[in-house]
Protein backbone atom coordinates (compact mmCIF):
# COMPACT_ATOMS: atom_id res chain seq x y z
CA UNK A 1 0.00 0.00 0.00
CA UNK A 2 2.88 2.27 0.76
CA UNK A 3 4.49 1.71 -2.79
CA UNK A 4 0.83 1.95 -4.31
CA UNK A 5 0.42 5.36 -2.58
CA UNK A 6 3.99 6.73 -3.39
CA UNK A 7 3.87 5.94 -6.83
CA UNK A 8 0.43 7.45 -7.60
CA UNK A 9 0.47 10.45 -5.50
CA UNK A 10 4.37 11.54 -5.96
CA UNK A 11 3.01 14.98 -3.77
CA UNK A 12 2.43 12.53 -0.91
CA UNK A 13 5.48 11.72 1.58
CA UNK A 14 4.86 8.14 3.00
CA UNK A 15 7.01 7.34 5.91
CA UNK A 16 7.52 3.76 7.16
CA UNK A 17 8.70 2.57 10.62
CA UNK A 18 10.14 -0.92 10.31
CA UNK A 19 13.43 -2.83 11.76
CA UNK A 20 15.78 -2.57 9.37
CA UNK A 21 15.88 -5.45 7.20
CA UNK A 22 12.37 -6.46 8.19
CA UNK A 23 9.26 -7.19 5.36
CA UNK A 24 8.44 -3.65 4.91
CA UNK A 25 11.66 -2.02 4.80
CA UNK A 26 12.61 -4.96 2.14
CA UNK A 27 9.91 -4.23 -0.07
CA UNK A 28 9.30 -0.61 -0.11
CA UNK A 29 10.28 0.95 -3.89
CA UNK A 30 12.79 3.82 -4.04
CA UNK A 31 11.10 6.75 -4.30
CA UNK A 32 11.75 10.33 -3.14
CA UNK A 33 8.65 10.43 -1.48
CA UNK A 34 9.23 7.27 0.47
CA UNK A 35 11.00 7.65 3.83
CA UNK A 36 12.19 4.56 5.94
CA UNK A 37 12.44 5.36 9.74
CA UNK A 38 14.36 2.19 11.30
CA UNK A 39 13.09 0.95 14.27
CA UNK A 40 15.29 -0.26 17.25
CA UNK A 41 14.29 -2.02 20.44
CA UNK A 42 15.14 0.51 23.47
CA UNK A 43 15.27 3.46 21.05
CA UNK A 44 12.55 5.83 20.91
CA UNK A 45 10.86 6.39 17.55
CA UNK A 46 7.89 8.95 16.37
CA UNK A 47 5.86 9.12 13.18
CA UNK A 48 6.73 12.77 11.39
CA UNK A 49 4.88 15.64 12.58
CA UNK A 50 1.09 16.32 10.77
CA UNK A 51 1.53 13.20 9.63
CA UNK A 52 -1.39 10.19 10.27
CA UNK A 53 -0.23 7.26 11.96
CA UNK A 54 -1.54 4.01 10.43
CA UNK A 55 -1.25 0.90 11.99
CA UNK A 56 -2.79 -2.69 11.85
CA UNK A 57 -4.76 -3.14 14.99
CA UNK A 58 -3.43 -4.83 18.05
CA UNK A 59 -4.19 -5.39 21.75
CA UNK A 60 -2.97 -1.79 22.90
CA UNK A 61 -1.15 -3.37 26.53
CA UNK A 62 1.30 -4.79 23.58
CA UNK A 63 1.88 -0.76 22.29
CA UNK A 64 5.75 -0.86 21.24
CA UNK A 65 7.62 1.30 24.27
CA UNK A 66 9.66 2.53 22.19
CA UNK A 67 7.00 4.49 20.48
CA UNK A 68 6.50 8.07 21.39
CA UNK A 69 3.52 9.68 20.37
CA UNK A 70 2.54 13.50 20.65
CA UNK A 71 -1.12 13.56 22.30
CA UNK A 72 -2.37 15.42 18.41
CA UNK A 73 -1.05 12.70 16.75
CA UNK A 74 -3.50 11.42 14.58
CA UNK A 75 -4.20 7.85 13.82
CA UNK A 76 -6.14 5.05 12.20
CA UNK A 77 -6.35 1.36 12.55
CA UNK A 78 -6.90 -1.20 10.05
CA UNK A 79 -7.93 -4.80 11.27
CA UNK A 80 -6.63 -7.41 8.98
CA UNK A 81 -6.35 -10.88 11.09
CA UNK A 82 -9.76 -11.64 13.53
CA UNK A 83 -7.75 -12.19 16.32
CA UNK A 84 -5.91 -8.56 16.41
CA UNK A 85 -8.37 -7.33 18.89
CA UNK A 86 -8.35 -10.24 20.96
CA UNK A 87 -7.12 -10.93 24.34
CA UNK A 88 -5.67 -14.52 24.78
CA UNK A 89 -7.35 -15.86 28.00
CA UNK A 90 -4.70 -19.10 28.48
CA UNK A 91 -1.49 -17.60 27.82
CA UNK A 92 0.03 -20.80 27.64
CA UNK A 93 1.79 -21.54 24.34
CA UNK A 94 0.11 -25.33 24.00
CA UNK A 95 -3.19 -23.86 25.19
CA UNK A 96 -3.72 -20.86 23.93
CA UNK A 97 -5.50 -21.40 20.39
CA UNK A 98 -8.22 -23.05 22.72
CA UNK A 99 -10.05 -20.54 24.15
CA UNK A 100 -9.66 -18.36 20.40
CA UNK A 101 -11.25 -21.68 18.34
CA UNK A 102 -14.39 -22.47 21.32
CA UNK A 103 -16.32 -18.96 21.62
CA UNK A 104 -17.99 -20.91 24.53
CA UNK A 105 -14.96 -21.77 26.11
CA UNK A 106 -13.53 -18.08 25.84
CA UNK A 107 -16.97 -17.23 27.27
CA UNK A 108 -16.88 -18.77 30.32
CA UNK A 109 -12.86 -17.14 30.55
CA UNK A 110 -14.11 -13.63 30.24
CA UNK A 111 -15.37 -14.11 33.35
CA UNK A 112 -11.89 -13.88 35.35
CA UNK A 113 -10.79 -11.28 32.77
CA UNK A 114 -13.78 -8.46 33.28
CA UNK A 115 -11.84 -5.16 33.72
CA UNK A 116 -10.01 -6.35 30.73
CA UNK A 117 -12.44 -7.00 28.50
CA UNK A 118 -13.82 -3.53 29.62
CA UNK A 119 -10.84 -1.56 28.42
CA UNK A 120 -10.50 -3.39 25.45
CA UNK A 121 -14.40 -2.82 24.64
CA UNK A 122 -13.34 0.87 25.25
CA UNK A 123 -10.93 1.13 23.49
CA UNK A 124 -12.06 -0.42 20.66
CA UNK A 125 -15.44 2.03 20.67
CA UNK A 126 -12.87 4.92 21.06
CA UNK A 127 -11.12 3.75 17.57
CA UNK A 128 -14.73 3.32 15.58
CA UNK A 129 -16.55 6.31 17.27
CA UNK A 130 -13.62 8.61 15.90
CA UNK A 131 -13.67 6.40 12.16
CA UNK A 132 -10.35 5.39 12.92
CA UNK A 133 -10.89 1.47 12.45
CA UNK A 134 -12.00 0.09 9.63
CA UNK A 135 -12.02 -3.92 9.03
CA UNK A 136 -10.47 -6.32 5.94
CA UNK A 137 -14.11 -8.29 5.65
CA UNK A 138 -16.90 -9.89 7.72
CA UNK A 139 -14.92 -12.03 9.35
CA UNK A 140 -13.10 -9.62 10.98
CA UNK A 141 -15.53 -7.76 12.25
CA UNK A 142 -18.03 -10.46 13.52
CA UNK A 143 -15.21 -12.12 15.05
CA UNK A 144 -14.05 -9.17 17.01
CA UNK A 145 -17.87 -8.49 17.81
CA UNK A 146 -18.39 -11.58 18.85
CA UNK A 147 -15.72 -12.29 21.48
CA UNK A 148 -15.27 -8.50 22.79
CA UNK A 149 -19.37 -8.74 23.37
CA UNK A 150 -19.29 -5.75 21.22
CA UNK A 151 -22.36 -4.54 18.87
CA UNK A 152 -20.61 -3.19 16.13
CA UNK A 153 -23.42 -1.39 13.96
CA UNK A 154 -20.90 0.27 11.05
CA UNK A 155 -19.47 -2.34 9.35
CA UNK A 156 -16.64 -0.50 7.80
CA UNK A 157 -14.69 -2.34 5.60
CA UNK A 158 -11.30 -1.62 3.80
CA UNK A 159 -10.86 -5.04 2.02
CA UNK A 160 -7.67 -6.81 1.46
CA UNK A 161 -5.62 -5.69 -2.28
CA UNK A 162 -3.74 -7.35 -4.26
CA UNK A 163 -1.64 -5.94 -7.30
CA UNK A 164 -3.10 -7.31 -10.86
CA UNK A 165 -1.02 -9.59 -12.67
CA UNK A 166 1.55 -8.66 -15.01
CA UNK A 167 0.99 -11.83 -17.77
CA UNK A 168 -1.29 -11.02 -20.87
CA UNK A 169 -4.08 -12.76 -21.31
CA UNK A 170 -7.44 -12.14 -22.65
CA UNK A 171 -10.68 -12.70 -21.31
CA UNK A 172 -12.85 -12.49 -24.31
CA UNK A 173 -11.24 -15.40 -25.68
CA UNK A 174 -13.31 -18.67 -26.01
CA UNK A 175 -12.35 -21.08 -23.61
CA UNK A 176 -12.99 -24.53 -24.59
CA UNK A 177 -12.05 -27.09 -21.50
CA UNK A 178 -9.78 -30.15 -22.79
CA UNK A 179 -11.35 -33.32 -21.12
CA UNK A 180 -8.65 -32.86 -18.16
CA UNK A 181 -10.40 -30.54 -15.93
CA UNK A 182 -7.41 -28.91 -13.77
CA UNK A 183 -7.90 -27.65 -9.88
CA UNK A 184 -5.00 -26.02 -8.32
CA UNK A 185 -4.88 -25.40 -4.65
CA UNK A 186 -2.78 -22.82 -3.86
CA UNK A 187 -1.84 -22.48 0.25
CA UNK A 188 0.13 -23.81 3.01
CA UNK A 189 -0.73 -27.36 4.32
CA UNK A 190 -1.54 -26.77 7.84
CA UNK A 191 -4.16 -27.74 10.01
CA UNK A 192 -6.53 -25.32 9.69
CA UNK A 193 -6.81 -25.31 5.84
CA UNK A 194 -6.24 -28.68 5.56
CA UNK A 195 -9.53 -30.76 6.65
CA UNK A 196 -11.39 -28.31 3.92
CA UNK A 197 -8.87 -29.24 1.32
CA UNK A 198 -9.27 -32.84 1.89
CA UNK A 199 -13.19 -32.45 2.30
CA UNK A 200 -13.19 -30.67 -1.29
CA UNK A 201 -10.69 -33.67 -2.87
CA UNK A 202 -12.69 -36.91 -1.40
CA UNK A 203 -15.90 -34.63 -2.65
CA UNK A 204 -14.65 -33.72 -6.44
CA UNK A 205 -13.98 -37.74 -6.04
CA UNK A 206 -17.18 -38.65 -5.27
CA UNK A 207 -18.99 -36.43 -8.13
CA UNK A 208 -16.52 -37.12 -10.49
CA UNK A 209 -18.80 -40.09 -11.56
CA UNK A 210 -21.77 -37.81 -13.02
CA UNK A 211 -19.32 -36.28 -15.54
CA UNK A 212 -18.82 -39.11 -17.90
CA UNK A 213 -16.95 -37.19 -20.90
CA UNK A 214 -14.16 -35.14 -18.17
CA UNK A 215 -11.42 -36.14 -15.97
CA UNK A 216 -10.13 -34.34 -13.32
CA UNK A 217 -6.44 -33.22 -12.05
CA UNK A 218 -6.14 -31.65 -8.63
CA UNK A 219 -3.08 -29.65 -7.92
CA UNK A 220 -1.48 -28.75 -5.04
CA UNK A 221 0.91 -25.76 -4.41
CA UNK A 222 1.69 -25.48 -1.03
CA UNK A 223 3.72 -27.35 1.58
CA UNK A 224 3.33 -27.76 5.35
CA UNK A 225 2.94 -29.83 8.18
CA UNK A 226 0.06 -31.92 7.21
CA UNK A 227 1.14 -33.02 4.07
CA UNK A 228 1.37 -36.53 4.99
CA UNK A 229 -2.37 -36.47 6.98
CA UNK A 230 -3.42 -34.73 3.46
CA UNK A 231 -2.11 -37.69 1.40
CA UNK A 232 -3.23 -40.39 3.94
CA UNK A 233 -6.64 -39.59 3.77
CA UNK A 234 -7.32 -38.92 0.14
CA UNK A 235 -5.37 -41.99 -0.54
CA UNK A 236 -8.62 -43.95 -1.55
CA UNK A 237 -9.55 -41.25 -4.06
CA UNK A 238 -8.80 -42.84 -7.46
CA UNK A 239 -11.21 -41.26 -9.57
CA UNK A 240 -8.75 -38.29 -10.32
CA UNK A 241 -4.80 -37.41 -10.58
CA UNK A 242 -3.66 -35.50 -7.10
CA UNK A 243 -0.57 -33.87 -7.76
CA UNK A 244 2.04 -32.32 -4.97
CA UNK A 245 3.77 -29.46 -6.24
CA UNK A 246 5.43 -28.21 -3.24
CA UNK A 247 5.76 -24.58 -2.28
CA UNK A 248 5.88 -21.94 -5.60
CA UNK A 249 8.28 -19.04 -5.56
CA UNK A 250 5.82 -16.22 -5.49
CA UNK A 251 6.43 -14.78 -8.51
CA UNK A 252 6.05 -18.16 -10.77
CA UNK A 253 2.63 -18.99 -9.18
CA UNK A 254 0.64 -16.03 -11.81
CA UNK A 255 2.33 -18.24 -14.95
CA UNK A 256 0.91 -21.72 -12.91
CA UNK A 257 -2.11 -20.67 -12.45
CA UNK A 258 -2.59 -19.09 -16.27
CA UNK A 259 -1.02 -22.15 -17.82
CA UNK A 260 -1.87 -25.16 -15.32
CA UNK A 261 -5.09 -24.25 -14.42
CA UNK A 262 -8.79 -24.41 -15.11
CA UNK A 263 -10.34 -23.32 -11.52
CA UNK A 264 -8.90 -22.19 -8.58
CA UNK A 265 -9.46 -23.75 -5.00
CA UNK A 266 -8.20 -21.78 -2.05
CA UNK A 267 -9.26 -18.93 0.85
CA UNK A 268 -7.43 -15.80 1.74
CA UNK A 269 -5.76 -13.82 -0.99
CA UNK A 270 -5.14 -17.07 -2.19
CA UNK A 271 -7.99 -16.74 -3.78
CA UNK A 272 -7.17 -13.07 -5.23
CA UNK A 273 -4.30 -15.06 -7.45
CA UNK A 274 -6.85 -16.83 -9.52
CA UNK A 275 -9.35 -14.39 -9.13
CA UNK A 276 -6.97 -11.58 -10.51
CA UNK A 277 -6.54 -14.17 -13.68
CA UNK A 278 -10.00 -14.43 -14.78
CA UNK A 279 -9.85 -18.22 -13.02
CA UNK A 280 -13.28 -19.36 -11.54
CA UNK A 281 -11.93 -19.48 -8.31
CA UNK A 282 -13.99 -21.66 -5.13
CA UNK A 283 -13.98 -19.49 -2.04
CA UNK A 284 -12.95 -22.43 0.73
CA UNK A 285 -13.60 -21.70 4.34
CA UNK A 286 -11.66 -22.33 7.57
CA UNK A 287 -11.89 -25.46 10.01
CA UNK A 288 -9.68 -27.27 12.88
CA UNK A 289 -11.73 -30.42 12.29
CA UNK A 290 -12.73 -33.13 10.03
CA UNK A 291 -15.96 -32.33 7.95
CA UNK A 292 -18.89 -34.63 8.23
CA UNK A 293 -21.30 -32.47 7.19
CA UNK A 294 -22.62 -31.27 3.70
CA UNK A 295 -20.48 -28.24 3.23
CA UNK A 296 -22.10 -25.56 1.18
CA UNK A 297 -19.71 -24.46 -1.88
CA UNK A 298 -19.23 -20.79 -2.89
CA UNK A 299 -17.57 -18.87 -5.68
CA UNK A 300 -15.73 -15.84 -4.76
CA UNK A 301 -17.86 -13.61 -6.16
CA UNK A 302 -20.46 -14.71 -4.02
CA UNK A 303 -19.43 -13.90 -0.83
CA UNK A 304 -20.66 -10.80 1.54
CA UNK A 305 -18.98 -7.70 2.68
CA UNK A 306 -15.45 -9.00 1.48
CA UNK A 307 -14.97 -12.18 2.95
CA UNK A 308 -11.87 -14.48 1.48
CA UNK A 309 -12.90 -17.37 4.37
CA UNK A 310 -14.02 -17.92 7.84
CA UNK A 311 -14.37 -20.35 10.47
CA UNK A 312 -16.90 -22.96 9.64
CA UNK A 313 -20.01 -23.02 11.38
CA UNK A 314 -23.27 -24.61 11.20
CA UNK A 315 -24.59 -21.90 8.77
CA UNK A 316 -22.25 -23.25 6.41
CA UNK A 317 -23.69 -26.63 5.69
CA UNK A 318 -26.91 -27.90 4.40
CA UNK A 319 -27.98 -31.38 4.20
CA UNK A 320 -27.51 -33.62 0.68
CA UNK A 321 -26.53 -29.86 -0.94
CA UNK A 322 -24.97 -30.36 -4.28
CA UNK A 323 -23.42 -27.25 -4.70
CA UNK A 324 -20.31 -28.24 -5.64
CA UNK A 325 -21.65 -30.59 -8.55
CA UNK A 326 -24.38 -27.77 -9.76
CA UNK A 327 -21.39 -24.77 -9.72
CA UNK A 328 -18.93 -27.10 -11.48
CA UNK A 329 -21.25 -28.34 -13.87
CA UNK A 330 -22.44 -24.29 -14.65
CA UNK A 331 -18.60 -23.81 -14.75
CA UNK A 332 -17.98 -26.39 -17.66
CA UNK A 333 -20.43 -25.10 -19.39
CA UNK A 334 -20.56 -21.63 -18.98
CA UNK A 335 -16.75 -21.48 -18.30
CA UNK A 336 -16.79 -17.46 -19.94
CA UNK A 337 -19.18 -16.33 -17.43
CA UNK A 338 -17.41 -17.63 -14.11
CA UNK A 339 -14.23 -16.37 -15.46
CA UNK A 340 -15.55 -12.82 -16.22
CA UNK A 341 -17.44 -12.59 -12.87
CA UNK A 342 -14.10 -13.79 -10.82
CA UNK A 343 -12.18 -11.28 -12.68
CA UNK A 344 -14.43 -8.40 -12.10
CA UNK A 345 -14.83 -9.50 -8.41
CA UNK A 346 -11.11 -8.67 -8.34
CA UNK A 347 -10.84 -5.80 -9.99
CA UNK A 348 -13.88 -3.98 -8.18
CA UNK A 349 -12.94 -5.14 -4.49
CA UNK A 350 -9.26 -6.10 -4.02
CA UNK A 351 -6.76 -4.65 -6.85
CA UNK A 352 -4.69 -2.41 -5.06
CA UNK A 353 -5.42 0.58 -7.95
CA UNK A 354 -9.47 0.65 -6.22
CA UNK A 355 -8.11 -0.20 -2.76
CA UNK A 356 -5.51 2.80 -2.04
CA UNK A 357 -8.58 5.29 -3.08
CA UNK A 358 -10.89 3.96 -0.23
CA UNK A 359 -7.63 3.84 1.92
CA UNK A 360 -6.50 7.18 1.71
CA UNK A 361 -10.14 8.73 2.15
CA UNK A 362 -10.64 6.13 5.30
CA UNK A 363 -7.17 7.44 6.99
CA UNK A 364 -7.96 10.93 5.75
CA UNK A 365 -11.55 11.09 7.47
CA UNK A 366 -10.05 9.71 10.60
CA UNK A 367 -11.44 12.06 13.71
CA UNK A 368 -8.98 9.64 15.88
CA UNK A 369 -6.20 11.23 18.17
CA UNK A 370 -3.88 10.10 20.45
CA UNK A 371 -5.07 11.86 23.70
CA UNK A 372 -8.65 9.77 22.78
CA UNK A 373 -7.33 7.18 23.82
CA UNK A 374 -7.53 6.10 27.38
CA UNK A 375 -3.82 5.04 28.47
CA UNK A 376 -5.04 2.65 31.27
CA UNK A 377 -5.75 0.21 28.14
CA UNK A 378 -2.18 0.13 27.54
CA UNK A 379 -1.58 -1.60 30.92
CA UNK A 380 -0.25 -5.06 31.45
CA UNK A 381 -1.07 -7.63 34.25
CA UNK A 382 1.14 -8.92 36.68
CA UNK A 383 0.56 -12.40 35.25
CA UNK A 384 1.12 -10.71 31.64
CA UNK A 385 4.67 -9.48 32.48
CA UNK A 386 6.00 -12.93 33.44
CA UNK A 387 4.01 -14.42 30.75
CA UNK A 388 5.91 -12.10 28.30
CA UNK A 389 9.49 -12.46 30.17
CA UNK A 390 9.23 -16.36 30.05
CA UNK A 391 8.18 -15.71 26.19
CA UNK A 392 10.83 -13.73 26.02
CA UNK A 393 8.97 -10.87 24.13
CA UNK A 394 10.77 -7.54 24.30
CA UNK A 395 7.39 -5.29 25.06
Amino acid sequence: MANAIALAYPDIKVSVIDFENGAMWRNLVDLPNIEKIKFEHNIIVSPPAESILVMQTFVPYYWPKELILDENQKLFFWNLHPQNLIPSLLPIPFLRQIPYNNPKVYSFLTFFYKKLLQRLRNFTRCLIDNKGLSFMDKSNLDYTSNYLNLQIKNRDFIPVPASSSKLIFNLNDEIILNDVIRFTWIGRLCDFKSYILIYTIKKLNEISRKFNNKKFEFNIVGDGPFEGYIRSEINNCKNLSVIFYGAIPHNEIDNFILTKTDIVMAMGTSALEGAKLGKPTFLLDLTLKEIKDDYKFRMIYDTKEFDLGHFITKEDFLKNNNSFYDLLNDIINNYKNHSINSYNYFEKNHNIKNVKLLFLEKIMNSNLVYSMIDKTAFNKSLLLKIYNKIRGLKS
